[in-house]
């Protein structure tokens, strides 16, 4: 996913951009800016073409500038399309590029789905605080310090296979799929990249085998309210799969909603990812899955803590939201809900070597947001705050975080 986030701006700026999102994803396809892949009405024949802006700002990387577009060819017998072809271009002042080619085929090889990607990450200031819970106790808040930031570039490619051997109503899926990056790794001499050296500071290729397998009995996968999805994945990098690193890696998930009434979901999210082997210190904070998450720290695993404040080998995150939608409307022929959600996210790291502090040493983080859907098209504004620091954050983005 692709997220538009604001941060630390006033919700009177909020309101309106939430208005002028809403009317770019009228005409354009579900999710818009989150896939680029997903289109709003299932066709028999025919094409559909998108294209929407990416402008917003965010405290980790500052002002966001770009577009993404999408491309769609439909044909009968191919749900929701038979090609999708997704193009973006992004831009940060905080020095951040993420630029992509993006192609899905749902039903390229018989029943099978084959996702495609080539990409290019590049960051003047990527965070790095060291390893462990306890990690940078000398960090104040500044992210922009050379001490705890890199530079980083990293050119790479992705390709998966799913489907659902068991029929296309059955919950089981299974996947396979092959990674590969190169990531350039440019200290600063003052950083504590630089003084602690760990594995990866020399950069290099890492390639990547992954399988999983997952048991979803969501009732909608863009905004669910009953069901859940588990996963279970692996990836292992080393010589044969073009890897420098010699690695490999596990992720649990758990995915729960509950419903209660016609306008209440109870939502809730467990992951552990595990990493063991000649891990580079870039990869401590990825997880694996179809979904990839980053921290502990940031957006997308515990809001309200700086992005990738904790790193390691072992990570474990809860996100627990409570939804209420408010009310309904229509706009442009389709209906429009409106509501609020408060949540509780907390998470924690594991390293060798180092002091990850007692075991009930949990990093939280607490808050509260409005959320806008159309369709499938989920606008998402957060307000977050760490009661360990009393720090707050404020994201808008595309799609639920779960």
């Amino acid at each position: 996913m692709v997220p538009i986030t604001l941060g630390m701006a006033p919700w009177v700026v909020m309101l309106p951009t939430a208005l002028l999102l809403l009317t770019t994803l009228a005409t354009a396809p579900s999710s818009a800016t989150a896939s680029a892949l997903q289109a709003p009405v299932q066709k028999e024949k025919g094409a559909d073409a998108i294209v929407v802006p990416l402008v917003s700002y965010n405290s980790d990387l500052g002002f966001t500038y770009g577009g993404v577009a999408g491309a769609y060819l439909y044909a009968p017998g191919y749900v929701p399309y038979r090609h999708a072809i997704a193009i973006q271009a992004m831009f940060t002042s905080r020095g951040q590029q993420n630029h992509y080619l993006r192609y899905d085929g749902p039903r390229l090889i018989g029943p099978m789905r084959l996702e495609l990607r080539l990409e290019y990450r590049r960051e003047l200031l990527s965070p790095f605080y060291g390893a462990g819970n306890v990690s940078a106790q000398d960090f104040r808040g500044n992210e922009n310090q050379e001490r705890f930031n890199y530079k980083k570039g990293s050119p790479g490619a992705w390709m998966r296979l799913r489907g659902r051997p068991l029929g296309e109503s059955h919950p089981l899926q299974v996947y396979a799929g092959y990674a590969w990056r190169y990531t350039e790794v440019s200290p600063f001499e003052s950083s504590m990249l630089s003084e602690l050296k760990p594995v990866g500071i020399e950069g290099g290729p890492t390639g990547q085998v992954s399988a999983g397998v997952m048991w979803d009995t969501r009732d909608n996968e863009s905004d669910p309210v009953r069901g859940g999805v588990e996963e279970l994945s692996v990836r292992v990098s080393g010589t044969a799969t073009g890897s420098r690193y010699q690695y490999g890696g596990i992720t649990l998930s758990e995915k729960r909603f509950w419903q209660f009434g016609s306008r209440v979901v109870l939502a809730q999210r467990l992951t552990l990812d595990a990493l063991f082997g000649e891990v580079p210190f870039f990869e401590w904070v990825n997880t694996g899955g179809v979904s990839v998450s980053e921290g502990i720290g940031g957006m997308s695993s515990v809001r309200g803590i700086e992005r990738n404040r904790f790193a390691g080998n072992v990570k474990a995150f809860s996100n627990t939201e409570l939804r209420v939608r408010a009310f309904d409307f229509q706009l442009f022929g389709a209906p429009v809900y409106t509501g609020g959600v408060a949540f509780v996210d907390v998470g924690r790291v594991w390293h060798p070597g180092v002091t990850d502090g007692p075991w009930w040493m949990l990093h939280p983080g607490v808050g509260a947001g409005l959320r806008v859907a159309r369709r499938a098209a989920v606008v998402r504004f957060d307000w977050a705050m760490s009661p360990e620091t009393l720090r707050h954050r404020v994201y808008i983005n595309f799609g639920h975080m779960f």
